[in-house]
């Protein structure tokens, strides 16, 4: 893991065997929400959308669905009815509330009223009303930690051991989750002298991230530019992910991204195409409801036959996409529009190369399956921007569409333009336009353009202009 974090906007790589896994930006401003706490108020119920609209201070209303209140999660978990979102709130209420996903275009943050405290081995839930375990953990323990976090917890507490709980003395763990119960508990003593609306409780994400990834990777080495950052980083491990990984600080005077060869790669990961080592290539297209990839065999042609060229060309495509999802931080929808293939046997292979690639994905991802089509879908669990929303902002020229009107387009808009005009008591009309729009506007040898003087009886005066894309426009009319 590569870590920079000297200047105001910080970014860290994971790399293993030499190929980039993930890219993590963080800019001043941009931070995510993600996990922070706030006091919010009801601006708006919706009966209609079982959801609630509330201001917790970002500017725009986040979402709070009825199935994200205390009551409901009780009620889910004792097999009764929900409760519907006019019984859980009304408008005006002050309410803490925790951002679980970020606002994504004209969508707001989503919320929830059930609040988790993260800690180093367990996951506190002042009003979770339920106990869970990890899967990853083994039986028999599963059963120990299960037991545990019913005999401590309150009845309208929730817990959520995670991997690392296991085998983990009771003494430490218990310690655990009073601490963060005595940390709910000031933080609601806040909230009573707080005004609404109010920050209760920050997550650093940068740090929180890295903290994550260390705890749950399979160790390394990482590299900081930066003394404090990698001493605040060691400082928020255990023993156990100290002894997994190798801390570096990193002196030279090269950026640490160029030192480590890596100083573009945001660039290339933001590009539509990707190349496959075979000639292949996917397009990858995102808009704010979906993400639609399209697979090309390009110059691969292989050596087999036709079904074995697809079936490995779609299998290599999967890997490939598992990565970029990754990378890319994609989410939500996403639709792959894969080589056809006519075997079902060749799209189950296709579907389990890419469940095994999305195995290092931390993220949850839930392959739906093939359409009629031929297009598989799956979905992935939005938390954070994608990497291209964070980095970028629509074009000023084509507003984001990825296009511009052709100078055809442009010279028989002028066209109708000056149809216009006919009737103007004027004897000349002077416009400026590029080169391509000139061209197409006045034709060969300028026959278009005596044709229309003539037809309007005025002059056009044409001034050949420099513009980032096919442009006019009419200076004067005298």
């Amino acid at each position: 893991m590569i870590v920079h974090s000297k200047s105001r906007e910080k970014r860290w790589v994971h790399r293993s065997h030499n190929e980039i896994i993930g890219l993590y930006t963080y800019q001043p401003g941009e931070e995510s929400l993600t996990g922070n706490i706030y006091l919010g108020k009801v601006d708006k119920v919706q009966k209609g959308l079982g959801a609630a609209f509330i201001d917790f201070g970002q500017g725009k209303n986040g979402y709070l669905h009825e199935k994200d209140f205390p009551q409901n999660v009780e009620a889910y978990h004792a097999g009764s009815p929900p409760v519907p979102i006019s019984k859980c709130v009304h408008e005006g209420q002050k309410i803490i509330v925790q951002v679980t996903k970020d606002e994504i275009g004209a969508k707001g943050a989503r919320l929830t009223a059930v609040i988790e405290m993260k800690g180093e081995h367990m996951v506190y839930m002042p009003k979770g009303h339920y106990v869970a375990v990890s899967k990853k953990v083994d039986d028999e323990n599963r059963k120990v930690l299960r037991r545990l976090g019913n005999e401590w917890k309150r009845p309208e507490e929730g817990v959520v051991m995670r991997t690392n709980a296991s085998g983990v003395k009771e003494a430490d763990l218990h310690e655990e989750l009073i601490a963060l119960r005595s940390l709910y508990e000031r933080l609601q003593k806040v909230s009573l002298r707080a005004k609404c609306p109010s920050l209760l409780s920050r997550q650093d994400t940068f740090y929180e991230d890295l903290h994550e990834h260390l705890k749950k990777g399979g160790g390394g080495k990482i590299v900081f530019d930066e003394y404090e950052s990698m001493l605040q980083v060691e400082e928020m491990c255990g023993e156990e992910t100290k002894e997994k990984w190798r801390f570096e600080l990193y002196q030279g005077r090269e950026n640490i991204f160029k030192q480590y060869g890596i100083f573009s790669i945001w660039e290339t990961a933001m590009k539509k195409v990707v190349w496959l080592e075979n000639g292949a290539f996917l397009v990858i297209e995102t808009t704010e409801a979906m993400t639609v990839v399209d697979v090309n065999s390009g110059k691969f042609t292989g050596k087999d036959n036709l079904e074995g060229t697809i079936l490995q060309t779609n299998k290599l495509a999967a890997k490939e996409m598992a990565k970029q999802l990754t990378i890319r931080n994609l989410s939500g929808m996403i639709l792959i529009d894969f080589i056809d293939m006519k075997k079902e046997i060749h799209r189950n292979e296709v579907i389990e190369s890419l469940s095994e690639a999305l195995l290092s994905d931390r993220q949850r991802t839930t392959i739906v399956g093939f359409t009629k089509l031929g297009i598989l879908e799956l979905t992935r669990k939005r938390t954070r921007q994608p990497l291209a929303a964070s980095l970028t902002i629509p074009c000023s020229v084509c507003h984001g569409t990825g296009r511009v009107m052709s100078p055809e387009t442009m010279a028989f808009k002028l066209e109708r333009e000056l149809w216009e005009c006919e009737r103007l008591d004027a004897s000349q009309i002077q416009v400026e336009a590029t080169q391509e729009v000139v061209d197409v506007f006045a034709g060969k040898q300028g026959i278009h353009l005596d044709r229309l003087q003539n037809a309007l009886n005025k002059k056009i005066t044409l001034t050949k202009i420099t513009h980032d894309h096919p442009y006019y426009h009419i200076t004067k009319i005298i």
